[in-house]
């Protein structure tokens, strides 16, 4: 371990390899469009951003319920709140997200019965008009078999049909492009909501690589988006997920620990790796015990996103953020200019 971490250092010292966390695969775009920036919204209370520092809010908090039929809606005065930012912001739309990773949660029994499903949607519709909601986003991780597969993009072409053309229809998908077809999806979707974090699993490796490096983990960024796009999906069909928490070893760092939990504790250093353009603490011996994301790893990211021509960024979640919003307002500045 402590020969990977020489090798780290032997090349940050090195200006080629300093320069690739603001190099870039593909030539900039010219004109510089509109850029989506959602936050997921968890259904526990907790800060919110801004509204003008997010395009949309994603509120998951939605599931089928008891019977497969229809939507249940955990913590709705919290979902009014959010609602609530749009008097601010008349142009922030509010999105029912309903997903949920693990099995036994009703998404195979309702999406694999027709009249089930077809009852869930027009309750999903039922729900965007009751609250006033913009559209909804599915999230469910992840479906176990092609005939699941076949039956969640079924969910998706029935939502599209029973709403609005101007409601958002989207889903969120594994970083490897894991859960459904994408190709195939996308002919029902607004976007792909692309799960771009949780790629090294815990420490001692990064799980936010941008590019690939000694402590990267089982995928990057880039080796993330580059599979979606050889499936046959466009850049300007990804929404690239940002992360604002780490994954620590479990004995220094909590497996998951907020953004707003994470300083070096004693005999512990931060550092940053100029291949992967992140941050992460080591112990004494030098070992990763949490890799994150920082304000400096979050404008490069956003920068990638801009010269690449992705559709934007979204966070998971906007509640783990320090007290200072730091990483709220840094991704509103880079992809809003706000």
């Amino acid at each position: 371990m402590r020969k990977i971490f020489a090798y780290i250092s032997a090349f940050a010292a090195v200006a080629s390899v300093v320069a690739a966390c603001s190099k870039t695969t593909t030539e900039a775009v010219t004109e510089e469009p509109e850029y989506l920036c959602i936050a997921y919204a968890w259904e526990a209370d907790g800060p919110l951003p801004e509204a003008d520092q997010v395009t949309a809010i994603n509120y998951l908090a939605g599931y089928p319920n008891a019977t497969h039929d229809g939507v249940d809606i955990h913590n709705v005065p919290r979902l009014q709140k959010i609602l609530e930012l749009k008097q601010e912001n008349p142009d922030l739309k509010v999105i029912l997200s309903m997903g949920g990773a693990g099995a036994g949660l009703g998404w195979a029994e309702m999406t694999g019965n027709d009249s089930l499903r077809a009852a869930f949607v027009e309750d999903c519709k039922n729900k965007v008009a009751e609250f006033g909601l913009d559209g909804v986003d599915f999230d469910w991780e992840f479906p176990q078999n092609d005939e699941e597969v076949d039956n969640y993009i079924k969910l998706f072409r029935d939502a599209r049909e029973a709403l609005d053309s101007t409601k958002v229809v989207s889903a969120a998908v594994g970083f490897w492009g894991n859960g459904f077809d994408m190709k195939r999806a996308i002919e029902h979707l607004d976007y792909l909501n692309l799960m771009s974090y949780d790629m090294g699993w815990q420490a001692p490796y990064h799980h936010t690589s941008l590019r690939r490096s000694p402590l990267s983990g089982v995928c990057t960024l880039e080796e993330s988006l580059d599979t979606c796009i050889s499936q046959g999906i466009e850049p300007k069909d990804i929404v690239v997920g940002l992360a604002f928490y780490g994954r620590g070893d479990g004995k220094n760092f909590k497996d998951w620990t907020d953004y707003r939990d994470i300083k070096p504790g004693e005999g512990m250093e931060e550092r940053w790796d100029s291949i992967a353009c992140v941050p992460y603490i080591v112990d004494s011996l030098g070992t990763l015990v949490v890799g994150y994301e920082n304000p400096r790893s979050l404008k490069i990211k956003c920068d990638y996103i801009k010269e690449r021509g992705f559709k934007g960024g979204m966070y998971w979640r906007t509640e783990l953020d320090a007290d200072n919003r730091e990483l709220t307002r840094t991704v509103a500045h880079e992809l809003l200019g706000r």
